[in-house]
């Protein structure tokens, strides 16, 4: 829908409410339980003081955001197959962040919302590669070479230990 969520800024609330109405009618077809939350998100529509599931209730309460959904279906949605894309995956976080909010489990909605984070890319990553060898991977002249490293002499210096007054054997 938006390549850049800066995008957004210059869609005003007409806009706003044709994208939600257009997306709800689409998801709903495609039998999505949050189909009013995914539409409000796509559109823009959030506020931070509120649940997002009472932000996609007032918008469908609105009554020319029920005119633009009667539009919508009228003028038909083809459901067809979608690729996997960052805004699906998103849609299907917040689909479980909002399930696990409605049943008290925190724990799986906290997951979601890193999940998400880490699919913006909010969040550092650690990845530790393991690499290892053996004999029979490497190619002969590889393997002389390692063990004549190995072989070679080490540098020995020879001296005589001196002891003297005061080295503390009396």
């Amino acid at each position: 829908m938006f390549d850049d969520m800066g995008e957004l800024s210059v869609v005003g609330p007409a806009e706003r409410d044709e994208i939600f109405a257009r997306v709800y009618v689409e998801q709903r077809a495609l039998k999505k339980g949050n189909a009013a939350e995914i539409a409000c998100v796509r559109a823009g529509i959030t506020s931070p003081e509120l649940n997002m599931s009472i932000v996609a209730s007032r918008q469908l309460a609105r009554p020319e955001v029920q005119r633009l959904i009667m539009v919508a279906e009228a003028s038909g949605v083809e459901v067809e197959r979608r690729e996997y894309t960052r805004d699906l995956f998103l849609d299907e976080l917040q689909a479980v962040v909002q399930a696990a909010m409605d049943k008290g489990a925190y724990p799986s909605a906290i997951s979601a919302v890193k999940t998400q984070a880490q699919l913006l890319g909010m969040l550092d990553q650690t990845v530790n590669v393991n690499h290892s060898v053996s004999a029979k991977d490497l190619d002969l002249a590889t393997l002389r070479a390692m063990v004549a490293d190995r072989a070679r002499p080490v540098n020995v210096i020879d001296a005589v230990v001196v002891r003297g007054i005061g080295d503390g054997d009396e």
